[in-house]
């Protein structure tokens, strides 16, 4: 018969006191992830109250009711008094890819492309967007099949034909006469104000 050599005691006494210490720091350790935020940083500012910062086209109809299906639902259903979902409208008079809460995204980009921020700054691009937004209302399980490989080739594919010809069927304008016609405007508006600013400037004597 085999001989059963037996631990000293104290050597069991050292491992179960630092199987002991270990399980007490798993269970100590911070819940990265417990939160329901998108992407908690704590050691981050975060830049919105918001969860994320939709940025949309408000003059394309398709998209102007589904931002009004989203907004309703997460204030006036799922997350009433503390919604999660931010609208900003590209087409606004304030509109300005320098906030940070844009994200940097350019009138030419998120006419490309619908573009979502989150409350850290993070910039999300095309359908998982709609992922991003429909989970913070509570259906984020409509989105859940985009994830799966062959399905979000196609999806991805159907997106990018939709956002390539959406102003020509929405607006009856190409992406690119619309990106002109903004430019011009801007330019007119910057001229204005420097003409302005000339004649609030006091004369000389």
């Amino acid at each position: 018969m085999p001989r059963i050599q037996l631990l000293p005691s104290s050597l069991l006494l050292s491992a179960n006191t630092c199987a002991r210490a270990a399980a007490f720091r798993v269970s100590t350790r911070p819940r990265l992830f417990a939160s329901t935020s998108i992407d908690p940083h704590p050691q981050d500012q975060r830049l919105f109250s918001e969860e994320v910062n939709i940025i949309y086209d408000s003059r394309c109809g398709v998209c102007k009711l589904e931002m009004d299906f989203l907004a309703r639902r997460d204030s006036e259903k799922i997350n009433v008094g503390a919604p999660r979902l931010k609208m900003t409208d590209l087409e606004g008079d304030g509109y300005d890819p320098a906030d940070p809460a844009n994200g940097g995204v350019t009138y030419t980009e998120g006419m490309a492309a619908i573009h979502g921020v989150t409350a850290y700054g993070k910039v999300v691009k095309g359908v998982p967007v709609f992922s991003l937004a429909y989970s913070q209302v509570g259906l984020g399980w409509l989105f859940r099949v985009t994830t799966w490989p062959i399905v979000k080739q196609l999806v991805d594919v159907g997106y990018y034909l939709f956002a390539k010809y959406r102003t020509n069927i929405t607006r009856g304008a190409s992406i690119d006469t619309l990106v002109k016609q903004y430019e011009a405007k801007r330019a007119l508006q910057r001229q204005t104000d420097a003409d302005d600013c000339q004649v609030c400037k006091p004369k000389k004597p």
